[in-house]
């Protein structure tokens, strides 16, 4: 939670009249070190998406690249003797960042329930 509110994920709002509010949940998972003990806790909050109502689910979109465009790339840096570098690393919350073009309003989990009558208006 503490990173939803650093990155202003929602903000406390009047909930309107007759708007469905998405219930949420944390979803934690345990990290192991190589021998097996325990390392941290994460945790994420997850909205029930699939109870929204009038959404077009056929309407999603995530911008990737084929592979042939990638083998395309790796050819033609072979050909020109380009070193090719591989980086793997992890993002934090990333997410939070995208913005969202309608009103979500969100049920916080137990533990972070806002005063009655108002509601997590989702902005990111």
């Amino acid at each position: 939670m503490k990173t939803c509110f650093e990155k202003g994920m929602f903000e406390i709002v009047d909930l309107p009249q007759g708007v469905l509010q998405l219930p949420s949940m944390f979803q934690y998972k345990l990290k192991l070190g190589p021998k097996g003990e325990f390392v941290k806790c994460k945790g994420r909050l997850c909205a029930r998406g699939d109870l929204q109502q009038d959404h077009k689910y056929g309407e999603t979109f995530a911008q990737t690249l084929h592979f042939s465009m990638v083998s395309l790339i790796i050819a033609i840096a072979t050909q020109l003797r380009w070193q090719l570098f591989h980086w793997q690393f992890d993002i934090q919350g990333a997410f939070l960042c995208a913005d969202i073009d309608h009103d979500i309003y969100l049920k916080l989990p137990p533990g972070y329930e806002p005063p009655q009558g108002k509601s997590a208006k989702l902005r990111k």
